[in-house]
């Protein structure tokens, strides 16, 4: 089997770093509580709440792209368009949330990370192993 071509070595790194940024950025909220809570006038209760909702949220997409990351590397096609599926809903929840620095480079992260998926070397490095 050939070596994994740099097309897809970059993917695989931007897929996984949009999954850990996901992770601390939502972190980084909990420990800017106080400045939600200014913003948005709500509850200590509420922001706990939204918080938590989003925490999960997160938790939830960088499972996903771990996991379809890790099944992309084992040249499974379907995970390509796994992941690209995950990336649209995560796009639309993003652009639910609001205009932000870390969404934005999250935004940026996953346009990235779909051109490199979808590269003519990635689909033929996925292709090889089903040629017999």
């Amino acid at each position: 089997m050939k070596e994994t071509p740099r097309t897809v070595r970059i993917a695989v790194g931007l897929w996984l770093a949009i999954a850990v940024f996901v992770l601390f950025t939502t972190a980084g909220l909990w420990f800017q509580r106080g400045q939600v809570q200014e913003l948005t006038k709500w509850s200590s209760g509420q922001v706990t709440g939204f918080l938590l909702t989003l925490t999960a949220i997160a938790v939830l997409f960088a499972a996903a792209y771990a996991w379809l990351t890790r099944t992309f590397l084992r040249h499974k096609n379907w995970a390509r368009i796994a992941l690209s599926v995950v990336a649209v809903v995560h796009m639309i929840w993003i652009l639910f949330l609001g205009v932000s620095a870390a969404n934005l480079v999250t935004l940026l992260l996953i346009c990235a990370a779909i051109v490199f998926t979808w590269q003519r070397a990635a689909a033929q490095w996925v292709a090889e192993v089903r040629e017999p």
